[in-house]
């Protein structure tokens, strides 16, 4: 195929895809263009105007004269890897030009569902010492441990091989009277909490190698634990923090090492109504929440001089049935969403994490989405 055939080629996918987008996308982009590969190409003025101009220049141009071709747009336009990298390049920037960076991210994240090439998950074992379903499961950031939880009324830390391909068992905790419906590990204070049909919390420190689990802690209703079903127990990634959910309220623990041991302090006492999901922000003082309305409370963590208080900063509403699902990403402004209504949300934080903008709406699952994740 000659250069012209390729031409008319993609002239015609570009005048198809342009009568479907209704002119929005192209139209942004070349207000944009000189910012957007500055943002892609910031290092390699040369290298940009060789990629999307064909020919090598004989002298510096500025970027804002760069425009694109039909065969370039296609590709922000479409699902790409290119686009997925724009937009996030876009969602992330501080400049903000009247409001075309957003609606351009918002107009390709939406369109968007490309995942970076990776080889297909191969099946390297099966553990089976549970015996009822298999509620929740968490590994150690950096060590080579992990757990598990069960409708068995058990939570089961395993060990994995140096290869990473196999696990052997190592510890069974049962305490609890019920099915355990949620499992944590704290990355550096070793601490692993369980949450539990039975309305409880246990806490176990861990030996650094994870070959061993001591019990050290019982939250229940008498020392200010729940009335209900404890659905979720999640810990603060670097903040001696644990967050615990029931569909009453969410609860927060300071975690304390004293002399005498592990003390366990609860500082809020958040009487919402929860439907048990709560997520902490890996690396801010943030910590996120499911309500029954299906919106989102957002709180902000602040340190006092010997503990710490939670206030309410943002709502999220926009979901149509309720959010089952929040993740925090680890150094992008961006909040993900999942729900009963097949949908998917990303919202982006303000620069003061006061108030939060919907950027893009995923769809596509043709069922609830119960989990949602960033690629660390």
């Amino acid at each position: 195929m000659d250069y012209k055939q390729k031409y008319l080629k993609y002239k015609q996918k570009y005048l198809r895809l342009l009568k479907d987008q209704k002119g929005g996308e192209p139209f942004l982009m070349d207000i944009l263009a000189g910012l957007v590969f500055s943002y892609l190409f910031e290092r390699n003025q040369r290298l940009l105007q060789l990629i999307y101009t064909g020919r090598q220049p004989v002298m510096m141009q500025p970027l804002g004269n760069i425009t694109l071709n039909h065969k370039y747009r296609l590709n922000l336009l479409g699902r790409s890897s290119l686009s997925v990298l724009l937009a996030t390049r876009l969602v992330q920037s501080d400049r903000r030009n009247y409001g075309f960076e957003l609606q351009l991210a918002k107009r390709i994240m939406s369109c968007t569902h490309k995942l970076p090439e990776i080889s297909p998950p191969k099946y390297t074992d099966t553990l089976s010492r549970h015996n009822d379903h298999v509620y929740s499961i968490v590994f150690h950031p950096t060590f080579p441990f992990f757990a598990t939880s069960s409708e068995d009324m058990s939570a089961i830390l395993w060990r994995l091989s140096a290869d990473g391909l196999k696990a052997t068992y190592v510890q069974d905790f049962r305490v609890h009277l019920g099915g355990v419906y949620s499992v944590a590990i704290h990355p550096s204070l070793n601490l692993l909490a369980t949450g539990g049909q039975d309305n409880k919390i246990n806490l176990w420190n861990l030996k650094y190698d994870g070959s061993k689990a001591t019990h050290v802690a019982n939250l229940n209703q008498r020392n200010g634990g729940h009335s209900e079903s404890v659905k979720s127990v999640v810990f603060h990634s670097t903040l001696p923090l644990l967050a615990s959910s029931c569909n009453k309220t969410v609860k927060l623990w300071n975690l304390v090492y004293t002399p005498d041991g592990l003390t366990v302090t609860c500082i809020a006492n958040l009487a919402v109504p929860s439907i048990g999901i709560c997520s902490f922000h890996p690396n801010l003082h943030l910590f996120a929440n499911c309500l029954v309305n299906n919106t989102v409370n957002l709180w902000s963590l602040i340190q006092t001089s010997d503990s710490w208080t939670a206030t309410q900063i943002i709502t999220l509403v926009g979901h149509s049935s309720l959010v089952r699902s929040i993740a925090f990403h680890p150094t992008a402004p961006l909040l993900a969403t999942g729900s009963n209504d097949n949908t998917v949300k990303l919202w982006q934080l303000s620069s003061n994490n006061s108030s939060a903008t919907c950027v893009a709406t995923l769809e596509g699952h043709s069922d609830s989405v119960r989990s949602v994740a960033f690629h660390p």
